[in-house]
């Protein structure tokens, strides 16, 4: 179980920072047109998010069998998230 969630992790890890690219780093008229305050929230969530998961993933950590599964969850999302913007915002 500790390489399913080392491998969750990491996967969170990269998705975080490709889907973070992909949504700050693009020329995307909502999010650069808001103002500081709205968009450092989520900036910084998930920048924790990324860190968290690959300080998990370093550390080899070995939690319970319910955020195991969480985090493969997450991971699940966050991939999906990254492909979707790739997809539908950058490639285009």
């Amino acid at each position: 179980m500790i390489y399913i969630n080392a491998i969750a992790n990491l996967t969170i890890a990269i998705t975080m920072v490709f889907f973070m690219i992909f949504v700050f780093g693009s020329n995307n008229k909502i999010i650069n047109s808001m103002p500081k305050y709205e968009s450092f929230p989520v900036k910084l969530g998930l920048s924790l998010i990324a860190c968290g998961s690959l300080l998990s993933f370093l550390t080899l950590s070995n939690p319970q069998e319910t955020e195991i599964i969480m985090n493969v969850g997450l991971a699940l999302v966050f991939l999906w998230a990254a492909l979707f913007h790739y997809k539908y915002f950058i490639k285009k």
